[in-house]
């Protein structure tokens, strides 16, 4: 009877991390997100590929400073296919979960927000480059940083380290510059490896 209370202890508390993972709660809002806008504009295979209100609203698009300022915590939860939430959503439960196993919710919480701000300041942060280089944000078309790519790779650097980034980037083929967001997603993972690294000198001195 002591062991099937043992084991029916162990389910629950396993039952309570997975509705308590960060890892998992982030995911599913970004699904949830995806499928709303998908519904709302009525095309799930590629929603914000089309003009319309709620990418110019919500989404950080191109100009001389960011239009909306809630663009840069609003433009990480969208996303522009399929394919682009579904690359994502794999590398966050990936490295998500190894982040958890190395830092409390708090600090997950606290690098996905931090690091996918940050990605979403150097998209500006080239923009305005741009914008005082050659008189526009990009001389050759608008675009807008959408996807949680940014907070992805600054999760990433937190979970692995500068050592371990390497390693995915030039052996496991993970694409840094893919998708046009190589500013996004440079700006979230040097954030990621400097809260990893800031959070081990602080765990050091203790």
């Amino acid at each position: 009877m002591l062991y099937d209370r043992e084991i029916q202890s162990s389910e629950e508390n396993k039952s309570n991390s997975y509705l308590t993972s960060p890892t998992l709660v982030l995911s599913l809002i970004l699904i949830c997100v995806y499928v709303a806008i998908g519904f709302l504009i009525g095309d799930f295979v590629s929603p914000l590929l089309t003009s319309s209100p709620v990418l110019l609203f919500l989404a950080q698009c191109d100009g001389p400073l960011p239009i909306y300022p809630w663009t840069l915590v609003t433009s990480i939860f969208l996303h522009a296919s399929i394919i682009h939430i579904a690359s994502n959503i794999l590398f966050l439960l990936l490295f998500g979960f190894i982040l958890e196993e190395q830092a409390t919710k708090a600090r997950w919480m606290t690098t996905f927000f931090l690091t996918g701000i940050a990605g979403n300041l150097t998209f500006v942060g080239a923009d305005l480059a741009g914008f005082f280089l050659t008189g526009f944000p990009n001389s050759l078309f608008l675009s807008c940083g959408v996807g949680a790519s940014g907070a992805v790779y600054g999760i990433m650097g937190a979970a692995t380290g500068l050592r371990g980034v390497v390693l995915i980037v030039f052996i496991a083929g993970l694409d840094i510059f893919a998708g046009g967001g190589f500013f996004a997603h440079i700006g979230g993972l040097v954030t990621g490896l400097l809260l990893r690294r800031f959070w081990s000198s602080e765990l050091k001195n203790l």
